[in-house]
Formats: C-alpha cells, sequence, structure tokens
C-alpha cells in the first residue's frame, strides 16, 4: 500500500509540482521565410518649369541694324526728299508665347516736288513748273515722333530649336504728324513706305537671332542630371528612370520666356545602389500637362520600436482565471514568414514565456496595425494542454489581441517631411528639384525576420526649376 503511494506521488503530484515551480518556456515558433513581392511601378511624371531670358537676343538683333537711317533722294521730276530718322531702344512685352516690341522713333523731311522735267539742249534734266517745297522737324522745329511695333511670334521645332516670325504690327503709327502734301502725296506716309524697308531688316535680325537658340543642349543637361542615382538618407537609392521627355507651349513675360519640359519616369527606390545605365536623349513626344508622380516605395520599420510600443501597452496588464493570475511581464516582436511572433514574459500563478502568431492587418483609415488572429502557437497550444490548462483560455488572447496594436500616424508624418526634405535638392548644373508629397499611404505589410517592410504609396508633384541665361 506504501508503494503504491509513493508511485502515484512520483507519476502525478511531483510533475504537477515540478512544472508549477519553474520557469515554463516552450519551443519557438518555426522560422519560415517568405519573398517579398517585387514592387512595380506605375508611370510617374515630373515638371520641369523652364525659364529663359531672350532679352538679350533682341539686344543683339537690334544691335546689329543702325540706330539712325538717312536717304537723299533728288529727282528731277517727281518728289525730292531728304530724311533722317533715329529709333530708342525696345521696349519689350509679352505675353502667350508672341512677344511684343516697341521703339518710338524721331523723324525729320525736307521735301520738294516738281510736276514735270524736261532736258533742254546743252544742259540737264530742268523742271518746267516752279517746284513746291516744305520741311518738317527741321530747323526750329523739334523732330516728330512715330511709334514703330513688332509682333515675334516664338514656337519649338521638333529639333529643339526655337523658331520666330517677326513682323511690323501694327503698321508704324505717327504720334506728331507732319501734315504736309506735295504734288498730293502725303510725306509722312511716304516716309513710312521708305522707312519700311529697314524696319522689316529688323524683324530678320530678330528671326535669325531667335533661331539660334538652341533648347537641345539643355534638356540634354536636365535629362542627364535627372538620370542618376540619389542617395535618399537612410531610405536607399533613388533612380527616376526618365522614360521620355516632351515641351509644353510657350509663354512670355516681358523677356522672359516660360515653359515645361514634361518627362515620364519609373522611379525606383532600391535599399542598395544600382546606378542605372546613361539613357540618350530621345525625341520629342507630344506634350500633355503633369498630373504628378505614385510611387511605391518600401520603408522599413525596426522591431525594436514595435516592441517599445506593444510593451507599454501590455506590460503590466493582468487578468484572472478561475482562481489564478496571469500578468504580462515583457514583450518582444519579430517575424516569421507572412505572420509577426508576439514572445510574451509572463507571471503570476505560473511564470514563464508563451509565443503568440498573428497576421499584420493595417487599417488605412485609422493608419492602426493589428494582428485579428493573434492566437498561441501551436508548440505553445501543446505545452499549455500538458502544463497549464488554465491558461488556455480565449480572454488571454483576447487581451492581448486588444493591446497589441501599432498607430502609424506619426511614422507616416515623420517619413512624408523626411522624404520631401531628401527629394528636394540640387541636382547640380543649377537645376533644383521641389517636392511635394500630398499624400504618403500604406499597401502591404511584410514581416521579415529582422524588420517590417512596409510598403508605401506616396504621392505628389515634382518640379525641376531651370533658369537659363541665353547667350
Amino acid at each position: 500500500m506504501k508503494l503504491n503511494a509513493l508511485r502515484f506521488f512520483i507519476a502525478v503530484v511531483l510533475p504537477i509540482l515540478f512544472y508549477s515551480c519553474k520557469t515554463l518556456k516552450p519551443i519557438a515558433p518555426d522560422n519560415m521565410e517568405v519573398a517579398v513581392p517585387k514592387i512595380i511601378q506605375p508611370v510617374s511624371t515630373v515638371e520641369v518649369p523652364v525659364n529663359v531670358d531672350l532679352k538679350s537676343y533682341f539686344i543683339q538683333a537690334e544691335n546689329s541694324v543702325p540706330v539712325k537711317y538717312a536717304d537723299n533722294q533728288q529727282p528731277c521730276e517727281g518728289l525730292r526728299y531728304t530724311y533722317t530718322f533715329t529709333r530708342t531702344p525696345f521696349a519689350i512685352t509679352g505675353i502667350n508665347n508672341v512677344v511684343s516690341l516697341k521703339f518710338t522713333g524721331s523723324y525729320s523731311f525736307n521735301a520738294a516736288y516738281c510736276a514735270k522735267c524736261t532736258s533742254l539742249l546743252g544742259s540737264g534734266p530742268q523742271c518746267l513748273v516752279p517746284t513746291v517745297s516744305a520741311q518738317c522737324g527741321m530747323g526750329d522745329e523739334p523732330p516728330r515722333r512715330m511709334e514703330i511695333s513688332y509682333q515675334s511670334t516664338i514656337n519649338v521645332m521638333p529639333d529643339y530649336h526655337l523658331r520666330s516670325k517677326t513682323i511690323l504690327y501694327p503698321a508704324p503709327n505717327p504720334i506728331d504728324r507732319c501734315n504736309v502734301f506735295l504734288g498730293h502725296i502725303d510725306v509722312t506716309d511716304r516716309l513710312i513706305q521708305f522707312i519700311s524697308s529697314p524696319l522689316n531688316d529688323l524683324g530678320k535680325q530678330v528671326d535669325a537671332k531667335i533661331a539660334a537658340y538652341d533648347i537641345k543642349p539643355m534638356v540634354e543637361q536636365l535629362w542627364q542630371s535627372i538620370s542618376t542615382e540619389f542617395k535618399l538618407g537612410d531610405v536607399g537609392y533613388l533612380a527616376v528612370n526618365p522614360q521620355s521627355v516632351r515641351l509644353s507651349s510657350f509663354s512670355l513675360n516681358g523677356s522672359t520666356l516660360n515653359f515645361s519640359v514634361g518627362l515620364s519616369a519609373k522611379p525606383v527606390v532600391t535599399m542598395v545602389s544600382s546606378a542605372p545605365s546613361p539613357k540618350p536623349l530621345p525625341n520629342l513626344t507630344t506634350y500633355v500637362p503633369a498630373n504628378g508622380f505614385n510611387v511605391y516605395l518600401d520603408l522599413l520599420e525596426n522591431y525594436d520600436h514595435l516592441t517599445n510600443i506593444v510593451n507599454q501597452q501590455l506590460a503590466g496588464q493582468s487578468i484572472k482565471i478561475a482562481g489564478d493570475e496571469f500578468i504580462v511581464d515583457n514583450t518582444k516582436v519579430y517575424g516569421i514568414g507572412k505572420q509577426i511572433v508576439l514572445q510574451v514574459d509572463f507571471k503570476g500563478t505560473s511564470m514563464g514565456t508563451i509565443y503568440l502568431v498573428g497576421t499584420p492587418t493595417y487599417d488605412q483609415a485609422n493608419h492602426e496595425l493589428s494582428f485579428p488572429d493573434l492566437s498561441f502557437d501551436l508548440h505553445t497550444k501543446t505545452w499549455m494542454l500538458k502544463a497549464a490548462k488554465w491558461m488556455f483560455n480565449g480572454k488571454i488572447t483576447d487581451m492581448i489581441r486588444r493591446r497589441a496594436t501599432y498607430n502609424f500616424s506619426k511614422f507616416i508624418a515623420d517619413s512624408k517631411a523626411r522624404l520631401q526634405k531628401e527629394l528636394s535638392r540640387d541636382l547640380g548644373n543649377n537645376i533644383r528639384s521641389e517636392v511635394a508629397i500630398k499624400d504618403l499611404d500604406i499597401q502591404a505589410i511584410y514581416p521579415t525576420r529582422e524588420k517590417l517592410i512596409i510598403r508605401t504609396l506616396f504621392t505628389g508633384q515634382i518640379k525641376v526649376n531651370v533658369v537659363m541665361q541665353a547667350k
């Protein structure tokens, strides 16, 4: 009888005492590595506003023709005249793709009119009737004024050169008209005809100078600058990967030509440097306004940070089950395959470690990460059924599940600010990017052993400012 009691103590009571006194720890969940899906980037658009001051071209054209015109024609019959015309420098204004060039000319003349001439024997031609003469803006009279205007319409050619068509428009307008008529000829109108030819030459000089401006080197420089790889702090390496280029229509503000270079691109951010091979500048494509960029980007979140947050929400929490007490002492978060593991060190009626596994679920509206299917790992379940069946209870998992959450609001705000700062940068060659990130949305979360991979889609506008001086 005593022997049977001893056997009962050894076989039944001793194991219970043993398990209730020692630190209990089941085997940790098996690690399973799962490949993270590759990112397929959508096409993004980059808008590059360009400002080119064309004033120097207009000045070059202006300097290529005289400031003062003069002519002296003395036929025997008809209108005889001497005139001078002096112009002021251009005043330049512009709207859309049309430049208006305007200056004021000062003119003066004297004229005579012979109705009929004949050649007399032994002498040159002679006027048969008395000549009628007049002058305007000469002697004691101040020079008269005339307003001269041009319109220059500017477009871009497929070979990246500018083309302009410059015409006298509207017609020259005498501000101070000389009301002189000789032989039914309005001398002022005739003077306008005389000076129209050199004035048209000035328009041709403008067109020649504008045609000499080649946009291609600037666009090529921009293309090469934006095709390089950029280090984004600790985020990784950005390759913009431009695909095509196009030019908008022009607009002018004074002498400054404004237009946009549109780039289609497939930006890629990688953790390891992988500089793309340079691409030659392609031909221009049809311009469409940029709608901004859409870039998928994998951001990394350290499990230490997640562990700290979960600890703040779980450590010290307790629950009583039929007289037994379970108290969370400490937690640790890490990943296996498509799930995360929550390691819970506990104390109370028993003490030890348990493991729960769950699938990350992200609530975009509240920016909150949770694990709705968080439950005891298989090894933990087996251990509980053998040594602490009272812990195999839904109250424990419910309590842990409710508090094992992580809000990404600060992570999103910090990431937006950091990316915006990193992407707004000097690209070299007097080219600078300005980025405004509108949204950063978490699309998926992939656990790995060491870190959470957080796949984000960030959208916004990127402008690359270029100011070129025409030479």
